[in-house]
């Protein structure tokens, strides 16, 4: 009887259910190493724009005043470890190593594991220029340790003596986490955004289109249309508070949870070629990815494959130089270094000459599954009985599941728990015990998701910073500050600039102004200061050298019913380079 229930049609439905909901696919695990990887780079590229002026001691924040300030004694960063813009710079191009090292899924868990580390350390060099964005960059990376990023289209798959015929789900804690983390970051903010703009008035997305320095002319174009706004505002507080339901959706779960994802990354692309807030965006959509089921591998894409039948010279080169590659340089270094690693040289020669062949097939641009091992290959090239057998057929034929230890799956376990409190704490009374949130703090898994609330901010405007030289002349600093352009611009103008954007270099400029604008960033202000003299007196002698200068910010107020500001001038610091 204990045997029947075990085997009942119920609960195989239910584990099958399981496995459906909360595992994931392994090619979609693949997809999601390759965003990460190339989000993670994208945004290496960005800040090493201005790597000194942002992570060194002769920047705006040198590590006495982060460490004073601003970082937690919890909070590690190797980046601490010297100031200088050298060696700043080689921890940047270790950590663009380590990404190039994930995206092709070479030493895939270690190598996740290193970018972790290093990536956490550069976003804790500057907390000033930390946003959402970042969190959620490094929390994927941190669910990613526990997961196999690399089991498909990765050098490490290539590279294994033996392929296992192993099946497309994964199903562990790790899986569970990763796609709560993702749901969480909606449902909070959903909870978060109390205020009367999200709920009541739909006055929400008005006031945030206001704001010139995070607006797109597209944003600008939709800013005049406010029933239109209205609308936008519901639709996206409710996608936030029920969309990730759909994620999770026990029927017709394929093409359900598909469209799901595509709703989301259409949020986010909506979001950024409206209001570009930084790296969030990009983040959040392409971390969707790892929601795509079985369904849209292998019924999605064979259909979108069938309406382009003709593929373009361009892929069919890449598929002919990639076998090449494999054949002619991985393998034999991987029979190599097997030998010199004890390995069987027989076996691994045969391994060499299986791939080979694969690759040749790939290159003649016939179908290899992901799952197919060299053998299989011959066996499906084989009798049409041995082609057609299935995987329950025989126990040779079963497909090899892939599944985490005991010591990871309990690891996920803690941490679903760890970032369910965590997050709790920021809607609620609860409080997490101080050594729970030093670990948090430690491994950088605390967490707030309040984007734009609970209302979002009435308040923009534009900064000036005029200066005056040794010989009493005034001058503007905004573009040396900034642009590092040290033209000697005589005057200064106070008037509304025609792009606001267009004064801030990048993200991380409007992040790091905003962020010591604020009146609990004041101590940091004075670096900043100290910074501009630094710099402008580098490059100027004699009458030209910079004596003292201000730090300004116009400030408007956005009024309802598009009433016209009146522009208010915050003087946020006076300073003598003396």
């Amino acid at each position: 009887m204990s045997a029947k229930r075990k085997d009942s049609p119920v609960l195989r439905w239910g584990r099958a259910k399981v496995v459906e909901l909360f595992g994931a696919d392994l090619r979609s695990l693949a997809a999601l190493r390759i965003a990460l990887a190339l989000l993670v780079l994208a945004d290496l590229a960005g800040r090493a724009v201005d790597l000194s002026a942002h992570y060194s001691d002769q920047g705006v924040l040198p590590r006495s005043a982060l460490l004073e300030d601003l970082l937690h004694p919890w909070a590690f960063s190797l980046n601490l470890m010297n100031g200088q813009p050298v060696f700043q710079a080689l921890l940047f191009g270790i950590t663009a190593l380590a990404a190039l090292a994930l995206l092709v899924g070479y030493r895939t868990r270690l190598t996740t594991v290193l970018l972790w580390v290093l990536l956490l350390s550069i976003q804790r060099r500057n907390t000033l220029v930390f946003n959402t964005g970042d969190l959620l960059l490094h929390l994927l990376l941190f669910w990613g340790i526990f997961l196999p990023l690399g089991a498909r289209w990765s050098v490490d798959r290539v590279l294994k003596t033996v392929r296992p015929r192993s099946s497309m789900s994964f199903l562990s804690m790790a899986t569970v986490g990763l796609f709560l983390q993702i749901a969480f970051v909606y449902w909070f903010t959903a909870i978060l955004k109390s205020g009367p703009d999200w709920r009541v008035d739909g006055t929400a997305l008005y006031y945030t289109l206001s704001l010139d320095d995070i607006r797109t002319p597209l944003g600008a174009y939709l800013y005049q249309f406010p029933e239109l706004l209205k609308v936008m505002t519901f639709a996206t507080l409710g996608l936030e508070a029920f969309g990730p339901f759909l994620l999770f959706f026990p029927f017709f779960t394929g093409p359900v949870r598909t469209g799901a994802v595509l709703a989301f990354m259409g949020l986010h692309f909506g979001i950024w070629s409206t209001m570009p807030i930084g790296l969030f965006s990009w983040v959040a959509a392409f971390c969707m990815v790892c929601f795509l089921p079985a369904w849209f591998w292998d019924k999605a894409v064979p259909k979108l494959r069938a309406a382009f039948p003709a593929q373009p010279e361009i892929a069919q080169r890449l598929k002919r130089d990639g076998a090449r590659v494999v054949e002619t340089y991985l393998s034999p270094i991987w029979v190599r270094l097997s030998a010199a690693a004890g390995a069987k040289q027989p076996s691994a020669a045969k391994e060499v000459g299986d791939v080979s062949r694969e690759g040749s097939r790939v290159a003649r641009g016939e179908a290899v599954s992901d799952a197919e091992t060299p053998q299989q290959g011959k066996t499906r090239r084989g009798a049409k009985g041995e082609r057609e057998a299935k995987p329950n057929d025989t126990e040779e034929h079963r497909p090899t599941i892939l599944r985490s230890s005991l010591t990871t799956n309990l690891l996920a376990t803690f941490f679903v728990l760890y970032i369910f409190f965590t997050n709790l704490t920021t809607v609620s009374e609860f409080k997490m015990p101080e050594r729970l949130d030093n670990l948090g703090t430690f491994l950088g898994l605390n967490q707030n998701w309040g984007v734009f609330a609970p209302n979002p901010l009435k308040t923009d405007g534009w900064y000036v910073i005029p200066g005056t030289l040794r010989d009493g002349r005034q001058i503007d600093l905004m573009p040396a500050t900034v642009y590092r352009d040290f033209s000697l611009r005589e005057g200064v103008s106070w008037e509304k600039p025609e792009s606001v954007p267009d004064t801030l270099k990048n993200k991380y400029w409007r992040k790091y102004l905003g962020e010591i604008r604020l009146s609990d960033n004041e101590e940091l202000r004075q670096p900043f200061a100290r910074y501009i003299c630094r710099q402008w007196n580098a490059n100027h002698t004699g009458d030209e050298q910079l004596v003292e200068l201000q730090f300004v910010f116009m400030r408007e107020t956005t009024l309802p019913d598009y009433q016209p500001p009146t522009p208010e001038r915050v003087i946020l610091r006076e300073h003598n380079c003396s």
